[in-house]
């Protein structure tokens, strides 16, 4: 049986010295090679160690595999990889972004055709925004409406990273028209709390009492992962206050995970002294924190001093 020269190449690309002119050769040469599995491996590798002399290079290959799509880049693996090589880099080039926030990819698959490019229209929308590009607002908004969430999610991303006033009114507008995957929502609420801090509470607040279930813990848990004393002085008032098991479930979650000590001891307050159903949730919540040995400690005690 011949060996797989592609195999071969990707296993060469281990024992290759990075930051080497004699690594430069072989990277090189991976990234204008055919194989796009090769030259995704390679800025992988590159953009991991941050070999930034490799930027020409991935540029160009950047450029060779994006008019060809499936054709020599199936999966738009290396699509994908150089251009989250050239975002580690800070790579400044809005024209290349812009480009790659464009591409589509439909493929066939067993249900249908697929787009293999939707994880690279994200990373180049996180790439853009980290550019000194006028308008990249302008350009994040058409995926704001992409048809594909998890497009949708990392423009959502890249907006709150942006961090000013204009993303914000951004994020605010997307929140009040929604979205139909909580994860773009729950991603909408993070970017504003981050973006504009206390200011961003009340509108959080009326989507943690929204009718619509996963909404609701959307927002409760991004309460929670703000580690705001004021979100959590909220959470933990509003843990009294409601009625239904799924909002005190996902309330102890987002308490847990903030793992500040005001919420950590209300959690540990609920195991000691709550309602049998309550004190099993609260454990439930802290399992999140599963790898912290001093709060299992507590979790542990609470559970004896209830006992």
């Amino acid at each position: 049986m011949k060996d797989d020269p592609i195999q071969a190449a990707l296993a060469a690309l281990d024992d290759v010295p990075t930051h080497t002119p004699e690594g430069l050769k072989h990277f090189t040469k991976a990234l204008s090679g055919k194989s796009n599995l090769v030259a995704a491996k390679a800025a992988r590798i590159a953009g991991e160690s941050q070999w930034t002399e490799l930027s020409g290079e991935l540029v160009k290959a950047f450029h060779r595999f994006l008019p060809r799509g499936t054709g020599i880049d199936k999966g738009c693996r290396a699509l994908t990889s150089i251009a989250r090589a050239l975002f580690a880099f800070d790579y400044d080039d809005a024209d290349l972004y812009r480009v790659g926030m464009k591409h589509r990819q439909m493929e066939p698959s067993y249900g249908g055709p697929v787009d293999t490019a939707v994880e690279l229209r994200a990373v180049c929308a996180m790439g853009l925004v980290s550019t000194n590009y006028r308008y990249k607002l302008r350009e994040l908004v058409d995926l704001l409406v992409d048809p594909e969430w998890q497009v949708r999610a990392g423009a959502v991303r890249a907006i709150a990273t942006a961090g000013s006033e204009s993303a914000a009114l951004l994020l605010r507008l997307k929140a009040q028209i929604g979205d139909r995957e909580p994860d773009v929502m729950a991603d909408c609420f993070s970017g504003l709390l981050a973006v504009e801090g206390g200011e961003a509470l009340p509108l959080l607040i009326s989507f943690s009492m929204s009718e619509e279930e996963e909404i609701r813990e959307a927002a409760i848990l991004s309460l929670g992962e703000s580690r705001r004393p004021d979100a959590v002085d909220w959470l933990r008032k509003r843990f009294d206050e409601v009625a239904d098991g799924g909002s005190k479930k996902a309330i102890l979650l987002a308490l847990a995970t903030s793992r500040t000590e005001p919420a950590i001891e209300f959690v540990l307050d609920v195991i000691r002294n709550g309602s049998g159903k309550a004190s099993a949730m609260a454990v439930s919540a802290m399992e999140v924190n599963r790898g912290d040995r001093r709060v299992q400690e507590e979790v542990e005690k609470a559970l004896r001093e209830r006992k």
